[in-house]
């Protein structure tokens, strides 16, 4: 007989569209990014939490032609330093190590310039909440931000502080758009949200410069 835990869980899984959790569950935000950044184009990309997937990832410039900054924050030193090892020095990335929670790592953050903002930080949905809930408090117009691990509730509930958001379910871990300001990004996402329906068969989440093959913007918003 089934316990209440795995009932409860399957309910909430159909309910919110959780489809099946991806092989690659650490890189289902990669398709999301190459995405948003074919639509919109970031030239100065911040960070909260670095890794292969993200930092490095960033930096294809096939996958993400026009990022010139990559600003990573990150608060486990040993973690940095492997990122940073990998890197080689690349004039485009700066890391900075932050000692202490991520969410207080966000009032000092340089973000003003920040075209996109990206959020993948520690090892807790409540603790990547509260870095979300500091964000919100900033009240940024011009970046839009994307969220791994949108389906874990502490997460969803933290994102509804941004004026607006869109949610990605087409992998597990989910990834949800959160922006302030102008309304009429949604249509692009919604495109983004399309094209990865259209190829989640047959391409990696991996894969981000064939991910980048998809998706063909006229105009950035």
């Amino acid at each position: 007989m089934l316990s209440f835990e795995v009932i409860a869980k399957y309910l909430y899984c159909r309910t919110l569209g959780i489809v099946a959790r991806s092989e690659h569950p650490y890189a289902t935000h990669i398709p999301v990014l190459v995405g948003v950044a074919a639509a919109f184009r970031p030239r100065s990309v911040v960070e909260f939490g670095s890794g292969d997937f993200s930092t490095l990832t960033f930096l294809d410039q096939v996958a993400f032609p026009n990022v010139l900054r990559v600003e990573s924050y990150e608060n486990n030193l040993e973690w940095m330093h492997r990122v940073q090892a990998k890197l080689g020095g690349n004039p485009r990335a700066v890391c900075h190590f932050f000692d202490g929670r991520m969410r207080d790592a966000v009032s000092g953050a340089n973000l003003v310039e920040a075209d996109l903002i990206f959020i993948d930080d520690s090892p807790s949905g409540w603790e990547r909440a509260h870095t979300i809930n500091e964000l919100a408090r900033v009240r940024l117009d011009r970046p839009i931000t994307i969220v791994h691990d949108y389906d874990l509730p502490a997460i969803r509930v933290a994102c509804r502080r941004f004026e607006h958001r869109f949610a990605f379910t087409t992998f597990t871990p989910q990834c949800c758009a959160v922006w302030n300001g102008n309304p009429d990004r949604k249509v692009l996402l919604e495109s983004v949200s399309s094209k990865l329906q259209e190829n989640v068969a047959r391409l990696s989440v991996t894969d981000a410069r064939g991910w980048s093959r998809v998706f063909c913007f006229t105009d950035g918003a």
